[in-house]
């Protein structure tokens, strides 16, 4: 979790890739489709966003294939091929391959248009908003990614959970200076940190969550099972909580609704159960020079960018941080140090190693 002291039990990146391929392979993944979960995982662990890393290998993705409720190997249908649109069911497999594919197809779509949209229905979790957006740096392009989930929220003054984490990415090309990339859920704190709060033994933070009454909760346990997460900005109007909640609806119109797959109380499940077919997401790519000149676009973002990290930071503070900027540091470390797997996870994957008869996944200790 980024801010936090990673665990001192490491791998290294190409080793991680490796053992995700194996697992997902040894229940029947198409082996391009294994190395598409690959590089989105890792590019989470790397990132330092341990919540959406190998930490979900077994339980959303493993366990629900060998379940029999997630599609090892779908069959992927075009709902719409247009200059600037492109709507795929992905046959209620694996979030990231699909993902990936409609991101691309965006991409060349605005190769072409300047602007294009896509769209995924019947699809599952598809790890880190980020990875898609940033897809779109590669080409100079702008990106944007968005998904919904399983009902984990409360709305503004509501008791009972209507939308998901509902996370946004945004992806922009500077000049010198490096990408601004924006990847945030819409409620205060995704699921995956009430997962590493319990799996850490560590309390919830104000504003993250509330019990089965609507109550405020310190206990990630409670707000895993009976409880629920709060939108951005936390309870009620005063904090901006409705900005949240609006921000959580709007993705899930996007994602659900346009997309023409579940939501609203369709996708009321349990987020880590035994289920499938349940999210939706939303790409987008633009070519700036299709509204500007491109490397003066790039020149002003550095400028832009610049003039945030230089502005003055608060007491106690030791400056301004660029969104993107922790994720990037935390890439280059972990390339160079070693990916840090927290202890417990170790443990899971250990034991699903065993149960799949693959080899364990190489580690090493940092001191």
């Amino acid at each position: 979790m980024i801010g936090e002291e990673p665990s001192k039990i490491r791998t290294r990146e190409a080793a991680e890739h490796d053992f995700i391929v194996r697992a997902l392979t040894a229940v029947n993944v198409r082996d391009q489709d294994a190395r598409d979960v690959a590089d989105v995982l890792v590019a989470a662990d790397l990132r330092g966003v341990e919540s959406h890393g190998i930490a979900r290998l077994e339980t959303f993705y493993v366990r629900r294939i060998e379940a029999g409720v997630v599609n090892a190997r779908p069959t992927y249908t075009t709902l719409s091929d247009r200059p600037t649109q492109f709507a795929l069911d992905a046959g209620n497999g694996l979030g990231h391959p699909p993902g990936k594919f409609a991101m691309g197809q965006a991409i060349e779509k605005a190769r072409e248009n300047g602007v294009a949209f896509a769209t995924v229905r019947n699809s599952n979790h598809y790890g880190i908003a980020a990875y898609y957006a940033m897809m779109a740096l590669e080409h100079g392009m702008i990106g944007l990614s968005m998904t919904n989930s399983t009902h984990l929220a409360v709305p503004t003054f509501g008791a009972k959970k209507t939308t998901g984490t509902n996370p946004i990415a945004v992806a922009i090309p500077a000049r010198e200076h490096p990408p601004f990339v924006l990847d945030m859920s819409t409620t205060g704190v995704t699921f995956g940190r009430l997962e590493v709060s319990e799996r850490k033994g560590k309390p919830l933070k104000a504003g993250w969550a509330v019990d089965g009454e609507g109550r405020e909760t310190r206990d990630p346990l409670i707000a895993k099972t009976v409880g629920a997460l709060l939108p951005l900005g936390g309870y009620g109007t005063d904090g901006g909580g409705h900005k949240g909640y609006g921000l959580g609806a709007l993705v899930d119109i996007l994602c659900g609704v346009l997309a023409g797959g579940l939501f609203g109380a369709a996708a009321d499940v349990p987020e880590t159960g035994m289920h499938g077919g349940i999210v939706g997401n939303f790409f987008g790519a633009f070519r700036i020079d299709a509204l500007r000149d491109a490397d003066a676009f790039e020149r002003d973002l550095d400028r832009e960018l610049r003039t945030f990290e230089n502005s003055a930071p608060v007491p106690g503070a030791e400056r301004v941080i660029i969104p993107g900027e922790p994720e990037r540091a935390n890439t280059e470390r972990y390339r160079s140090e070693g990916v840090p797997i927290d202890p417990k996870v170790w443990e899971a994957i250990d034991t699903m190693a065993e149960r799949l008869g693959i080899e364990k996944l190489e580690r090493f200790t940092v001191e």
